[in-house]
């Protein structure tokens, strides 16, 4: 074969700039919504200790167990990163519609979202569905990833919401096709954190919480959580976090 020849071989199994691009393209939704699912807007760290100092107190208190599979980092940086990715951080009324589906572990629940305002990125409408994951699981403290999904008893909750994949290719972890959402409880004006997506930060002042929380039915989020502890941050601080 010839030179010529060769080069023409060779230019015929080139792929197509184009498509290279789409497949990245779909690669990166998909890595997206993994994230907001797993832990949240973070890079995964190994299972360890951290210690948290409880307000006005000065000394730490028990250390906050980090979760395989969480990462713990300033919700500031947690916010940067949504924004990077291109998520919507929203305030609403959560409830859930009662349609579910599941693919051998993971339990997925749809949540219809009300009184939705959006602090950053893509707005979200009122009336708007999300998918919630509940990783059902008997892992305890530093043994396992996110323990779930909580929210207020009421419904109020801050959601970080990944856009619906528009590529029509199935998620890789088999869940459903849709927008999914890593949820915090927001109660009486606190944000509530804690294993349940991954919502783990260390290094500031905080209080703890022992109040009802609500949970995908059968999924036993709160208990799993609560082994390793909530803390809560003024809800005024979020807001001012997401705006930077």
């Amino acid at each position: 074969m010839d030179v010529d020849d060769l080069t023409a071989a060779l230019a015929a199994h080139t792929p197509d700039p184009e498509a290279v691009l789409a497949a990245l393209q779909t690669k990166r939704r998909k890595r997206a919504r993994r994230r907001v699912l797993a832990a949240g807007c973070a890079a995964v760290v190994a299972a360890g200790a951290i210690t948290l100092w409880s307000a006005g107190s000065g000394t730490p208190t028990a250390p906050f167990v980090s979760a395989e599979g969480c990462a713990v980092m300033p919700l500031q940086e947690d916010f940067a990163v949504a924004r990077e990715e291109g998520f919507s951080v929203v305030l609403a009324k959560g409830v859930l519609t009662g349609r579910s589906a599941s693919d051998a572990g993971p339990v997925y629940a749809e949540m219809r979202l009300t009184k939705v305002r959006t602090l950053s990125g893509p707005e979200i409408r009122s009336g708007s569905t999300v998918w919630l994951r509940s990783d059902a699981s008997s892992s305890g403290p530093g043994t396992g990833a996110s323990s779930g999904s909580l929210w207020a008893r009421d419904g109020s909750l801050l959601g970080v919401i990944a856009p619906q994949s528009d590529d029509g290719v199935p998620a890789d972890d088999g869940g459903p096709e849709g927008s999914y959402m890593r949820v915090a409880p927001v109660v009486d004006g606190q944000v509530v954190l804690s294993t349940a997506g991954c919502w783990l930060e260390g290094g500031r002042p905080f209080r703890p919480y022992s109040g009802p929380l609500a949970e995908i039915p059968g999924s036993d989020s709160y208990r799993r959580a609560a082994e390793v502890g909530f803390q809560t941050v003024p809800l005024s601080e979020v807001e001012r976090l997401t705006s930077h």
